[in-house]
């Protein structure tokens, strides 16, 4: 009985460095695991807020596109609702130039 004790207790002892070390390694690939699907998850909001707003920005050409064929030539510089649309237009192409 003794005997079979040793040999439980030389066993565990390295059965328990084997286990240690398992358990290293696996919390650095749980680890690595983690940092990609953070990555992963930042570049697909980057590309789907970029998406969202060249849609807006489309959205905004259709709109002027209404609003000048609507009027004369000669009053597209003064008609505030065009200054307002292209005004919004440049600044969500500045937005996604930040982006990129």
């Amino acid at each position: 009985m003794e005997e079979l004790r040793k040999k439980m207790d030389s066993l565990w002892k390295s059965v328990k460095k084997d286990l240690e070390k398992v358990l290293k390694d696996t919390t650095k690939l749980i680890k690595k695991g983690e940092d990609y699907i953070k990555d992963f998850s930042e570049k697909g909001k980057d590309k789907l807020e970029k998406l969202t707003l060249s849609l807006q920005r489309e959205k905004l050409y259709y709109e002027l596109g209404k609003s000048i064929s609507n009027l004369p030539k000669k009053r597209w510089t003064e008609n505030k609702r065009i200054e307002e649309i292209v005004s919004k237009i440049r600044r969500i192409n500045r937005q996604i130039k930040k982006k990129k």
